[in-house]
């Protein structure tokens, strides 16, 4: 099983200024791992470092990549936008990626995003298999795995996946383990990460936290994809420095098991970020920042060989 990571990892450094793709593919060979997905949204191509649409960097990106042997992926959206889909599958194809991730986006009601997203889906597939990229659907915090699987089942095609995210069914109330029972058969790829859940300032937020530090039973979903996925490749996903509040959607149709009993409670994001859960980026000063990027680094390193450990 080969293990890479999801640029998303490196968003502390992003925000402090101090994140270069390049960079990130050298410490990443340091360290024995196999490849990335590539995040694009957002401005510059955010962890592309570079326009997508600059194609003299896109070649350069592909070199070092095939220079370090690595596998690609990247991670776009949104699955609903044909159009937009289209072009991040000519992206990825022209940096020799297999994969692209995306997400839904939740608007208006299930029945109407479901539909959007097969319709969307049915347009962009011709692209996709001329291209040899497949698309990874992801459980993102907006619809649940159950509503997934039963999507990617009407579609039933080979070009169309899952990225099985281990945390976010978390945010729809849902079990990840189950999450992952539900997808496994079905995923391209992942984003192993562990999240704890923390009442602040009277709601419930999905914390990220290290592996291994949360509430995520990762030593089961590794032994459900081992089980029961066609994968070949394990991503990291470490979440430090972000969180979400359950249902970020607001879907009406969606409740909550119970009050979450038992969870720890702050009175403020400061006093949870001292117990070292941090909300949010946007509080910190420019040295925070700096501190916490170099922290992440070590983070992962931790996940790296926590990983290992898991999956021998």
């Amino acid at each position: 099983m080969r293990l890479g990571l999801d640029s998303f990892s490196f968003h502390i450094a992003l925000a402090a200024g101090a994140y270069d793709l390049f960079r990130t593919l050298d410490w990443m060979a340091a360290r024995g791992l196999s490849g990335l997905q590539i995040n694009i949204n957002g401005p510059r191509g955010r962890f592309l470092s570079g326009e997508p649409t600059d194609a003299a960097h896109l070649r350069r990106v592909r070199q070092a990549l095939a220079q370090k042997g690595f596998f690609a992926e990247i991670g776009g959206g949104h699955a609903t936008d044909a159009a937009l889909v289209s072009r991040q599958l000519e992206l990825a194809a022209a940096i020799g990626a297999d994969v692209l991730r995306t997400v839904i986006g939740f608007h208006g009601t299930l029945a109407a995003t479901i539909g959007e997203t097969r319709t969307a889906m049915e347009e962009v597939l011709p692209l996709a298999r001329r291209l040899g990229v497949r698309i990874a659907i992801e459980n993102h915090e907006d619809v649940t795995a159950a509503e997934l699987r039963e999507l990617l089942d009407t579609l039933d095609d080979p070009f169309v996946g899952a990225c099985l995210d281990t945390g976010n069914d978390l945010v729809v109330y849902g079990d990840p383990l189950t999450a992952a029972r539900a997808l496994a058969p079905r995923a391209f790829t992942t984003h192993l990460k562990d999240h704890r859940l923390a009442r602040v300032a009277g709601a419930v937020y999905s914390i990220g936290v290290p592996l291994g530090a949360g509430d995520i039973d990762l030593p089961a979903i590794i032994t459900e994809i081992r089980r029961a996925s066609p994968l070949d490749r394990l991503l990291i996903q470490d979440t430090t420095g972000y969180a979400s509040v359950l249902n970020p959607f607001k879907r009406t149709d969606l409740r909550p098991p119970h009050a979450y009993p038992g969870v720890p409670a702050y009175a403020t994001p400061a006093e949870a970020a001292q117990a070292g859960l941090i909300l949010r980026l946007d509080d910190l000063s420019p040295k925070e920042l700096t501190a916490l990027a170099a922290q992440q680094e070590q983070n992962l390193a931790h996940d790296i060989a926590y990983l290992r450990g898991l999956v021998g």
